[in-house]
């Protein structure tokens, strides 16, 4: 802005205007779609897994979708010591997020508070290779193998122990080398 000088001398800023050519009509702007229901989507009742990690949540159909509803059991964990001591919860093929939250592929909501609510950790079977591994989700929570800090993707294998806040959860593989459901078409 210039200055010029008011009447009593003092300076002051001069106002700039914009000035469009004769003709000339403001741009028009995008307005951004309105949020619809799930259903009206697509997306049926089931809701979207969701893939969460460094890069924030991203949402990624479930399993279930992309493998026409064939969505089996390939693993399970057990909680042998803490809140829900006895319980199980499956594991199944491809990328599992564990944490409170019944929004996670392995919710495990039995009563301890110190797990995160969403993405603890990531439990993976990598159906090619018929693997386990297991890795932090980045959260606050430091997820342990065996004792072990989970800091970069870990090898499971049949008996391991996890531990996720005061929770402790033994790990029991169905697919492995002697089986996978592919085996069974």
């Amino acid at each position: 802005m210039a200055n010029d000088k008011n009447d009593d001398g003092s300076s002051a800023p001069t106002r700039i205007r914009e000035v469009r050519p004769a003709g000339k009509q403001e741009p028009m702007r995008e307005q951004a779609p309105k949020p619809m229901p799930i259903e009206e989507i697509g997306g049926g009742s089931s809701s979207p897994t969701m893939i969460r990690g460094y890069g924030g949540a991203s949402q990624q159909p479930s399993a279930e979708k992309d493998t026409g509803g064939f969505d089996p059991v390939v693993g399970w964990l057990v909680v042998v010591e803490g809140a829900g001591r006895g319980n199980a919860v499956s594991i199944h093929a491809g990328m599992n997020s564990v944490g409170r939250s019944a929004n996670q592929r392995i919710a495990i909501n039995f009563g301890d508070a110190t797990i995160s609510g969403e993405a603890a950790a990531f439990i993976t079977f990598e159906p090619k290779r018929r693997t386990f591994h297991i890795n932090h989700g980045g959260k606050a929570n430091i997820v342990y193998l065996n004792d072990e800090a989970v800091l970069t993707p870990m090898p499971m294998t049949g008996g391991n122990i996890v531990t996720i806040g005061e929770t402790k959860l033994r790990f029991v593989p169905l697919c492995g080398t002697d089986f996978n459901w592919e085996d069974m078409k």
